[in-house]
């Protein structure tokens, strides 16, 4: 009984000594998780991508947290987990720039001129930007793995073809298309110009080597045709004319439901009615007819002939 006693004291106490580490290693586990939570939310261009410009390659990369340096240490340290390669592993140096900004913002550009050596990015080529598994956050956290953004640039010579093939077919079609134009108003041009002078049916039949009558009878009938497209012309520009001056008339004209008295619209003006007889009515209208008299002096006076007016001046001059 003592040696099973003593043994399970020991398997106890053993218990005991081991929970602590248990404990330890599992809050260990939870702290390296928290230090490893920095993630890529998204970049542009995004993985994968094709077409890219040659001119200022550059990758904007956004972070599920703040990654602005907490000092000019973590800002080396996180230059450094940047790395920019071409298809044969060859290194294009970089260049990292923060937002202040926007939170979790970060550009990494191809530093064309490094120094005195100029590096060409070459189109048509894959180049893979890595994100190292060290790159810290303000908070202190990193990646933990590894992230690759591939991206394909440009071919600028395609794309210089295609450019110069576009614009040789747009040149050919705006020529077509004047070409086409000039010919139709040409033809236009001709058809009233036949259409007031007229065709002579002989040169024309010579011309045509169809007889007199079907050159006659295919000018009488385009010109029937061209006088009808004309009388059509008209009657359409009449009724809108017509259209257009009815609705400027509805639009002009102010009616009212009902008569209203003068005074209703404010004026004070007053009008007074005199009515008058109808035999007064028809003596001035005699009146009016009577020939009038006129108030100057005759050369013949009442009852006096022409002999005895001559004695009477006669008279008047021996005076």
């Amino acid at each position: 009984m003592r040696r099973a006693g003593a043994l399970i004291c020991v398997i106890i106490m053993s218990v005991l000594l081991m929970a602590p580490a248990a404990f330890a290693d599992n809050g260990s586990s939870t702290a390296t998780a928290a230090k490893t939570d920095l993630e890529i939310m998204s970049s542009s261009p995004e993985d994968g991508a094709t077409g890219v410009a040659v001119d200022n390659l550059s990758v904007k990369i956004r972070f599920n947290k703040d990654v602005y340096p907490a000092s000019a240490d973590i800002k080396k340290a996180n230059a450094k987990q940047f790395k920019l390669a071409d298809a044969d592993g060859k290194n294009i140096p970089l260049q990292v720039y923060y937002s202040d900004k926007d939170e979790g913002l970060i550009l990494v550009a191809a530093d064309v001129y490094s120094g005195k050596t100029k590096n060409v990015i070459k189109g048509d080529v894959t180049y893979t930007l890595a994100v190292g598994k060290d790159f810290q956050a303000a908070d202190g956290s990193t990646m933990g793995q590894q992230k690759t953004i591939s991206m394909t640039t440009l071919n600028q010579g395609r794309s210089t073809a295609i450019y110069m093939i576009l614009m040789v077919l747009m040149m050919a079609g705006m020529v077509f298309f004047t070409v086409r134009s000039t010919k139709k108003d040409e033809q236009k041009k001709k058809e009233e110009r036949e259409y007031k002078e007229g065709v002579n049916p002989y040169k024309e039949a010579k011309k045509s080597g169809k007889s007199v009558e079907e050159v006659v009878a295919k000018q009488s009938k385009k010109k029937a045709k061209k006088e009808e497209a004309i009388r059509r012309q008209k009657e359409a520009e009449a009724a809108i004319e017509a259209e257009i001056i009815e609705k400027i008339r509805k639009e002009s004209n102010k009616r009212v439901s009902s008569p209203h008295a003068i005074s209703s619209a404010g004026s004070t003006l007053k009008l007074k009615v005199v009515k008058d007889s109808g035999e007064k009515t028809e003596a001035k209208a005699a009146k009016s007819n009577e020939p009038k008299k006129s108030n100057k002096g005759t050369t013949n006076p009442k009852n006096q002939s022409g002999k005895n007016k001559n004695k009477k001046n006669k008279g008047k001059k021996k005076k």
